[in-house]
This record gives C-alpha cells, structure tokens and sequence, in this order.
C-alpha cells in the first residue's frame, strides 16, 4: 500500500482523477457510485468463478477462486462503505437488498468447483488472454481505490474515518494481490510464447481502454471500482 501511495496515478490519467474528484462532490452521486461498485465486484465475484472453471490450469484455478472470493467479500465492503458515511441514508429494508448484491462465496459456501464439460474448456491461450483483460482492469481498480480513500475520509463522520481507514486499507491490498498473482501467471506463459504474448496483452490493453472510455463517455461518469 505505502508504494501504491508513493506513487499516485500517472499524469497521463489525470484528467479521470480531476473528474472522479469534480463529480464526488455531490453527496448523492458518491453514494450511488458505492451502491454501483457493490453491485460490479458481485458480478465480477460470480464471473470469475464460472471462469475457474473453464480452465484445465487448476494452480490458476485455485487462485481465480480465490480472486472470486474476495470481490464478493468486497461487494459487502462497499454496502459497509456507504452505511459508515451516510448512516441515516439505507433503510433497513433497502440494506438487505444491497447485501443481496454479493453471492457471499466463501471457503465453505461456493458453487462448484467441477471442470466444465470438454467442449466448453477454454484454450490455454483463451485463458491467457482472459487472464490479461483482468490484469489490466485491477490495474484500473487499484487507481480508484487511490482516488476513493481521501473522498471517503472527507465524507466520514469523524467517529468512523479510523475504521473506514482500515476498509481502503485491505481493499488496496486486495487489488495488488490480484495484479501480482495474475502477472506471475502471465509471465510464465509469455516466457514460452514471447510474440504471441506482447500482441495479446497489447490487444487486452485496448479492449480494457476501449470500455473505459465507452463507460465515461456514455454515463459521463468514471468506471466502477
């Protein structure tokens, strides 16, 4: 995390920073923004497990699971985020929708952990390219979850910005955590297959800029965390 700070979000992505902060001015788009974020790591939680499946690398697997795991936990986090800042704002009926969002996966509550039939196996290179495109996007996720930290300490209460410190804090170590492992696992497949490997990260970067800015342009609002 200390070097995620040291090290602030490149100048070229400036603009998207001085946007994020313009618009999380206003109470009610920062509070949407959490609920839209809850619902994404939910969704990202149920695809990447039906993604851990599809693979015959069960090492990856194991770690996609893992991964999984994690945005359904953060999923919840995000509910937790807006309760702490906007206390009054959740009716209790509302809350449980929210918490509806996440699967809940966890160690000992998770769909099947069963291959897929043969025809439905991805290719290792399939894999590889999918693995690639999520890369990038925790790349995207860490940024925001650097541009988060400081409008959430702004917005707390001051009774509870400690423990909204310690929320950034394990959801910062999570996304690095999902960059290192996937990056290992790139680059022992790109060590075998070099030129194959530089056009297809290349590509991933440009299907993941493309949805970004398709995002920003479309709802005028920067990308979920």
């Amino acid at each position: 995390r200390e070097a995620c700070e040291a090290h602030p979000p490149p100048h070229g992505m400036a603009w998207y920073g001085n946007m994020y902060r313009q618009l999380a001015r206003k109470a009610e788009w920062f509070a949407n923004s959490l609920i839209i974020n809850a619902d994404k790591e939910g969704f990202g939680a149920r695809q990447l497990w039906r993604f851990s499946v599809l693979m015959e690398d069960q090492q990856l697997a194991e770690q996609v699971r893992l991964h999984s795991m994690d945005e359904s936990r953060h999923s919840n986090m995000f509910v937790g985020i807006l309760d702490l800042i906007f206390p009054s704002a959740l009716e209790a009926s509302f809350r449980e929708q929210l918490k509806q969002l996440s699967p809940r996966y966890t160690p000992r509550n998770h769909p099947s952990t069963t291959l897929a039939g043969t025809e439905e196996i991805l290719s290792p290179d399939r894999v590889m390219e999918g693995l690639m495109e999520g890369n990038l996007t925790e790349v995207r996720a860490l940024i925001l979850q650097l541009l988060l930290r400081p409008v959430m300490q702004a917005y707390a209460p001051a009774e509870h910005r400690q423990k909204l410190l310690r929320v950034s804090d394990r959801l910062i170590h999570d996304e690095t955590k999902h960059i290192e492992y996937s990056a290992r696992f790139i680059e022992r497949y790109a060590q075998q297959h070099r030129e194959w490997g530089r056009a297809a990260m290349l590509d991933a970067q440009k299907r993941v800029n493309d949805a970004s800015l398709e995002e920003v342009s479309v709802e005028g609002l920067p990308m979920p965390i």
